[in-house]
């Protein structure tokens, strides 16, 4: 599947890295014109317009610093890995997840959302109730999608090397967006393809209009849900409504996508996804292709 560049995700101020851009991009949405990300080194959302390459304006998830040392801000950061879009009245929310691979990141925030797009004050909201539901469920807890379903939300929880399925799970909405407790079951475990030797794994999700949902996976080299690996391949995986792989897309150049969203154009379906590059230096940048992905 071709992927082609749109844009860095450049920031009206330094993030913890010292850089002006968004150096992890993460989850996102799209509604209307507005892209929304968020990124797993950072305290904020970050707010795109998909018509020009202004500069994304930040909203505060959580208050406080992060470490400007890579390695200090890892293991200090929340790990926004997953934003969802909950429709509702004035505009509806946005949901963003910590991964809960550790104490740090077991917290998320909802975002309201008014009918003009503009926002207000993000509220946190504790995930451990969450997470002390889904850990008997999976080898090692490392949430980085969902998706909406009725009243509950499918959790993507990502392998690795070691445990090497990625799992789905569901839990209810409501009690998730309350920060009380959680009931939790496993929907599916996904085997998917090796690549040289490493399996693909879940890094986000999105659903279509007709009820399958997309995958972006990728091939890291890292044998827990903490380090990160040497890439050897990426894809987009398509589930039928029953959860079965319906299709499996290379991507092309093969990044680190870590979130994807799909918009509705004249010409069709675009899949927009944003990478990871695992380098402070280094800015996220929003890319598009079409799907289904055209020969």
């Amino acid at each position: 599947m071709k992927l082609n560049h749109l844009r860095d995700l450049t920031v009206e101020s330094p993030l913890a890295s010292g850089h002006a851009f968004v150096s992890a991009a993460s989850g996102i949405v799209v509604r209307q014109n507005r892209l929304y990300v968020v990124a797993d080194d950072a305290h904020c959302l970050a707010v795109f317009t998909l018509d020009g390459d202004r500069p994304g304006e930040l909203i505060t998830l959580i208050e406080g610093d992060l470490p400007s040392d890579k390695a200090d801000r890892k293991r200090a950061k929340p790990d926004f890995e997953t934003l969802v879009d909950v429709p509702g009245a004035s505009g509806g929310r946005l949901l963003a997840l910590g991964s809960g691979s550790t104490a740090q990141r077991m917290r998320g925030a909802v975002i309201g959302l008014g009918d003009a797009g503009g926002q207000s004050r993000a509220r946190p909201i504790d995930l451990r109730p969450l997470f002390a539901a889904l850990e008997p469920l999976v080898p090692e807890i490392n949430v980085e999608g969902a998706v909406l379903a009725g009243d509950g939300l499918l959790l993507f929880n990502r392998g690795n090397m070691r445990s090497p399925a990625s799992h789905m799970l569901e839990v209810p909405l409501g009690a998730v967006l309350a920060g009380g407790p959680v009931k939790a079951s496993v929907r599916a475990e996904l085997a998917l393809p090796v690549v040289s030797g490493v399996p693909l794994n879940v890094t986000d999700a999105c659903r279509l209009p007709d009820g399958r949902i997309l995958l972006s996976t990728v091939a890291e080299e890292t044998e827990d849900n903490y380090a990160d690996g040497d890439l050897m391949g990426a894809a987009i995986v398509e589930l039928d409504p029953e959860f079965a792989v319906a299709a499996i897309h290379p991507l092309d150049p093969p990044l680190k996508v870590e979130g994807i969203a799909i918009r509705e154009t004249a010409s069709g379906p675009e899949l927009l996804c944003v990478n990871d590059a695992d380098e402070p230096s280094e800015p996220s940048a929003l890319y598009i292709g079409a799907y289904p992905p055209r020969s």
